[in-house]
């Protein structure tokens, strides 16, 4: 069951990695849009994407270092009593 566990936890820890990636990548698309384009109100869309993919990394990353942050701590807990 143990395994399971840590199995499950792996796999949530990369969905969230990944996840982190693909706004990184969005942001740096949506940023090279913005620079290619000259007409301002398509500028200003692309930029306010960019700002809304990069928002999301930080709420990911955020979420990624509580829950890294949590499973130390539970792991530690467990290490106690084994």
């Amino acid at each position: 069951m143990d395994e399971d566990k840590k199995e499950v936890r792996e796999t949530i820890v990369s969905i969230l990695e990944e996840a982190i990636e693909s706004e990184i990548e969005s942001e740096r698309k949506y940023l090279y849009a913005a620079e290619m384009t000259c007409d301002t109100r398509i500028k200003d869309f692309f930029l306010s994407l960019a700002r809304m993919e990069r928002d999301h990394k930080e709420q990911l990353t955020s979420q990624l270092e509580e829950l890294c942050a949590q499973l130390t701590v539970l792991g530690e807990m467990n290490d106690m009593f084994v």
